[in-house]
């Protein structure tokens, strides 16, 4: 988060910032933090962000997949999220990451794609469509 901001990718450093408070929602014992009605919140943070810090169509990117991954998420539907991570949140990141400079952003997101690759084959896609409670 805090190197996107230093390389001047604002949106990317602000959407990190929503997604830290998103996991911790998601993460923690606060019923109304895994409700899907607090799905709305986040995606609505995200777009206010990305008016905020609009800097052009690279703006759109981090926002998107941001946004496509909190949906998978409060899902609690692991095949979903899976699916969101690997269609849409690390593609539309490393895009994001590439064209901003950001080489630890590349890495970590080829990092989570080989890391959603491997749970696909050690649990297979069955085992991946359970929805959590």
């Amino acid at each position: 988060m805090a190197h996107l901001l230093l390389l001047g990718a604002v949106t990317g450093g602000v959407s990190y910032m929503i997604n830290t408070v998103r996991s911790l929602c998601l993460g923690g014992k606060w019923k109304f933090g895994r409700s899907r009605a607090m799905c709305a919140l986040p995606c609505l943070a995200q777009a206010a962000a990305l008016a905020l810090t609009w800097g052009g169509w690279l703006s759109i990117l981090p926002v998107a997949a941001n946004i496509a991954l909190t949906i998978a998420g409060y899902s609690g539907n692991p095949r979903r999220i899976r699916l969101a991570g690997m269609l849409v949140n690390s593609p539309l990141w490393i895009v994001y990451s590439a064209a901003s400079g950001s080489q630890a952003g590349i890495l970590d997101e080829a990092v989570t794609e080989i890391s959603m690759i491997v749970s696909i084959i050690r649990f297979g896609w069955k085992a991946l469509d359970r929805v959590e409670d």
